[in-house]
């Protein structure tokens, strides 16, 4: 997102990806990305953390963590005959030949992206070009993007109506499948793919320190290039891996349980003394009306009958 300005930035706000803007700068943690990969279960969507404690993975995570849309639509995954014209337009512009197959060249958008020429359509579909394959749907591979993902570049000029966050969801736990496998088999895997910018948020998020300005959304904002560095580094073990903290159950949208409560007392009556006392007056007035309204009906009682008065003074 860096160097991006003006029109460009325009047309990347008017797609919904406007909050990844805060990741210029940033440097993720190969490290600690492919150390979550291997605690991963893809069958379950789950992620466990250092401490054993396990946490389930869902679309609405990946919003809160990178504000992208999550719209009604889902992302295309087919090509078929509505969609076949369209991208073979987008192959034109972007397609090279790798290994004696056609597929689409990340480094070409990438050019697109940062040169001089702004036509919106293409913009458009090189920008979801660079920010699949390099971000939001990388493999190992960033000089091209993958087979699967080409279908996807036709929801471009109406990105902002996609589910992007369950989509990128969906990929990551593809790709943990295929890294879990090549690991349990090799006893290592060769990068892994998919966003683990989103896996190392949502986990640092969850480790056991006092929350990071909690309840700011989405929490790409908060997670700085310093702040990433330090808190990393708090995880790591002696023996260089991760999992030093534990972990606390937390959820986005909720009162943080490691938040402080304290509030400093004044010489002012405490919210509890305020609450008792309006309840008395509300109490002592509803009375006052009672009181005064039965005085009332016994008085006109009293005047209407005045034997009642007589009877009422002679058992005196």
């Amino acid at each position: 997102m860096e160097g991006l300005e003006g029109e460009k930035m325009d047309i990347v706000e008017s797609m919904g990806f406007g909050h990844l803007k805060h990741l210029s700068g940033q440097a993720m943690n190969k490290e600690l990305g492919y150390w979550l990969m291997t605690r991963v279960n893809a069958d379950t969507g789950e992620l466990m953390a250092g401490d054993g404690r396990e946490f389930t993975l869902s679309s609405e995570q990946v919003q809160c963590v990178l504000g992208i849309p999550k719209g009604e639509r889902l992302v295309p995954l087919q090509m078929d005959d509505t969609n076949r014209v369209e991208i073979d337009k987008i192959c034109r512009w972007f397609s090279k030949v790798e290994y004696g197959k056609a597929c689409i060249s990340i480094v070409e958008a990438k050019d697109y992206v940062m040169g001089e020429e702004v036509d919106v359509e293409k913009y458009r579909v090189a920008f979801l070009v660079v920010l699949l394959g390099m971000f939001l749907c990388p493999t190992t591979n960033f000089s091209s993007l993958a087979s699967e993902l080409t279908p996807a570049l036709c929801a471009a000029e109406e990105a902002k109506q996609y589910d992007w966050c369950s989509f990128v969801l969906d990929f990551l736990l593809r790709r943990a499948r295929a890294f879990s496998h090549s690991f349990d088999k090799d006893g290592y895997a060769v990068g892994c793919g998919g966003c683990t910018y989103f896996l190392v948020v949502f986990y640092l998020d969850r480790l056991r320190w006092p929350p990071v300005r909690w309840g700011e959304y989405p929490r790409v904002k908060v997670f700085d290039k310093d702040l990433l560095k330090n808190v990393v580094e708090a995880d790591r073990r002696n023996s260089g891996d991760f999992g030093k903290t534990k972990s606390v159950d937390v959820a986005y949208g909720e009162v943080h349980p490691r938040a402080a409560r304290d509030i400093y007392p004044t010489e002012s009556l405490t919210f509890a003394e305020e609450v008792a006392n309006h309840i008395g007056e509300v109490i002592r007035t509803e009375v006052g009306v009672v009181v005064d309204v039965v005085s009332r009906l016994l008085g006109e009682r009293i005047i209407n009958r005045p034997g009642m008065l007589r009877n009422c003074v002679g058992r005196g």
